[in-house]
């Protein structure tokens, strides 16, 4: 008998520590158009947030002009959030002569690299504890 309770205990703690996933609530402010989608990475790794690898979490959805929210069940952890317009709807970030976006984007903490690129991903990161929320402002 208590082998079995036993049993069920371990059980019981393994499947609550497996499932300690918390809301990320995500503001996207400033979008032009209706026109194509948002794309969302929330990235783990500096190698997923310089698009190395696909992101830990990723997502879509249809254009709305002016803002948007979007809440997702993420694991707790520090991750570092990548927004875009996809206006076209080609799932990239189009880009024009030397490297300048031609599509508003943004980054969490709503911080950019030099010349409005891409910032180190320490910058970037949010620690997602519990009921996290996180507003980033779109530019080009």
């Amino acid at each position: 008998m208590k082998k079995i309770l036993f049993t069920c205990l371990l059980l019981l703690f393994a499947f609550n520590v497996y499932a300690q996933t918390v809301p990320l609530t995500i503001n996207i402010e400033h979008i032009g158009s209706n026109k194509g989608n948002i794309l969302v990475g929330i990235c783990a790794s500096a190698e997923e947030f310089a698009e190395r690898e696909p992101c830990k979490y990723s997502f879509s959805m249809q254009a709305e002009k002016g803002s948007m929210t979007k809440q997702v069940n993420i694991d707790k952890g520090r991750y570092g959030i990548i927004v875009y317009h996809d206006e076209n709807s080609n799932n990239r970030l189009d880009m024009a002569m030397f490297g300048k976006p031609k599509e508003k984007y943004g980054f969490s903490n709503n911080t950019y690299g030099a010349y409005g690129s891409k910032p180190p991903f320490e910058e970037a990161l949010v620690n997602v504890d519990g009921n996290t929320n996180v507003t980033i402002k779109l530019r080009k």
